[in-house]
């Protein structure tokens, strides 16, 4: 909803902007009061690079698309596929890390999907 409201007077690069700054000092706020940057110093290259990548393609390239998607389309629309990740999680966990589907993931991953249906529908 913030997102939303938020994006009436920004376009969705500046919106993303703000955003992640505002991410940006709360965790840098955080890190100062809980002492936690002292765990990155154990980061191995191949875990940097991985972090770096996920963030790349989460907060960059998802949240953009996100919120062009907000700018353009009904919260109550665009959040149900968003929130849809899940089953491109499991799809990506089957094909990438060998992740075997169990009957009960199937069946949420399609209760997903047709909860996205429906919602898009009606």
């Amino acid at each position: 909803m913030f997102a939303k409201l938020g994006l009436v007077k920004s376009d969705p690069y500046g919106a993303l902007l703000a955003r992640t700054l505002g991410v940006l000092a709360a965790l840098l706020l955080w890190g100062a009061v809980t002492s936690g940057w002292g765990s990155l110093q154990n980061f191995e290259a191949r875990t940097w690079g991985l972090l770096v990548a996920e963030g790349i393609a989460a907060s960059v390239i998802g949240h953009f698309a996100y919120f062009k998607a907000l700018k353009a389309g009904k919260v109550s629309a665009v959040v149900p596929v968003v929130a849809s990740y899940p089953v491109l999680a499991l799809l990506l966990a089957v094909l990438l890390l060998g992740e075997k589907v169990t009957p009960g993931r199937g069946i949420g991953a399609a209760l997903i999907v047709l909860g996205v249906f429906l919602v898009q529908r009606f």
